[in-house]
């Protein structure tokens, strides 16, 4: 691609130097004279009472000059001061830059007409030579070899059109190139993009049914420990109706563990809070685990459930990094299983379980 860019710019560059380079080229007497005659043919029709340019071509093959324009347009009275102007430089010669000098804001309009006639001018040449040969002396006149020079100059014209061309289909063959490659790219990384997204969303869809299996089996278990305890309750109150008589502090042990409540925590915002705290597990929210017994302080650590794991490890920074600290527990890569070394410290503060103290974790494979 590089490459590419690289011949696209040199074509450029080339092209600019071969513009400059026809601009400086010295025109013939009778391409000098029709230029002439192009620029006053020009401002005839921009001052309105000009004359379709095909009729005088038509006329002229060869090259229409301003004598043949002031055939037509001798009685027009704007006619008189552009045919004396131009007249006085018939003889004087000049280049295509100076052309456009004299033609002004009209320049591109002559410019483009003397293009058209200096590439048919040599076939032109080469049929009025057929035509209008004369028989061949049987020595050449002097005056002959001057004209030499002016065949050049036409030959090295056509040579510089026809590479002037061959550089335009080199740049639109380039630019078609880089375009190809550019398009290329662009379907690589779609289907690259493509694929990525269907792989995440089979990732997705799998971690939503194995969370909703284990949502079903947890519900089961927590019937039947509540079924459990139902069925156990009444065997507790009768063996300990007689210890609580015997024994007061035993009842008074027994009565705090009564009002031991249990609180499952999301992950800590940025003021070190936890978001969101319910009485019930939820399964993609709860992270944490707090216990308290007189409802302002308790202790927290991650829930023991090897999905909230897998949850949580998925990206740790933001999980738990804000309630927990260890070694390197930023990464998690290869890791499946939270260990809770030491439980954090949380009060209540204004409805809400604030960070005192970060739980200690460490991760297993």
């Amino acid at each position: 691609m590089k490459r590419l860019v690289t011949i696209c710019l040199a074509a450029m560059m080339m092209l600019v130097a071969m513009a400059q380079t026809n601009d400086t080229t010295a025109l013939t007497p009778t391409q000098w004279q029709h230029a002439l005659a192009v620029i006053a043919q020009y401002e005839a029709l921009n001052s309105g009472y000009g004359q379709k340019t095909e009729t005088f071509e038509a006329q002229a093959p060869q090259g229409y000059t301003l004598d043949d324009l002031d055939a037509t347009y001798r009685s027009q009275s704007q006619w008189e001061p552009v045919y004396s102007r131009l007249k006085a430089m018939e003889n004087d010669g000049g280049t295509m830059a100076r052309v456009k000098q004299l033609a002004g804001p009209l320049a591109q309009h002559v410019e483009r007409d003397m293009t058209r006639f200096l590439q048919a001018q040599p076939q032109q040449q080469q049929v009025a030579e057929v035509d209008t040969a004369a028989p061949m002396p049987d020595t050449i006149p002097v005056t002959d070899v001057p004209q030499e020079p002016a065949q050049a100059e036409t030959k090295g014209g056509l040579n510089g059109h026809l590479l002037l061309d061959i550089l335009l289909a080199l740049l639109a063959l380039g630019a078609l190139g880089l375009a190809w490659l550019t398009r290329s790219e662009l379907n690589k990384l779609r289907r690259a993009t493509r694929s990525e997204l269907e792989t995440t969303n089979e990732n997705m869809q799998q971690l939503a049914n194995d969370v909703s299996q284990h949502v079903k089996a947890l519900l089961q278990r927590v019937g039947n420990i509540e079924a459990n305890q139902r069925v156990m309750r009444p065997r507790q109150v009768g063996t300990t109706s007689h210890a609580q008589t015997e024994q007061p502090p035993v009842r008074q042990q027994r009565q705090e563990q009564a009002v031991t409540h249990t609180y499952y925590l999301s992950k800590p915002d940025e003021n070190d809070c936890f978001n969101r705290a319910s009485e019930q597990f939820e399964l993609g929210n709860s992270l944490f685990v707090l216990t308290t017994t007189d409802g302002v302080n308790g202790t927290f650590q991650v829930i023991d459930n090897r999905d909230v794991h897998r949850f949580a490890l998925m990206m740790p920074t933001e999980n738990l990094t804000r309630a927990c600290s260890g070694n390197a527990i930023q990464m998690s890569a290869g890791m499946t299983r939270i260990v809770t070394d030491r439980p954090g410290e949380a009060v209540l503060d204004n409805g809400q379980w604030r960070i005192i103290v970060k739980a200690i974790i460490h991760y297993e494979a």
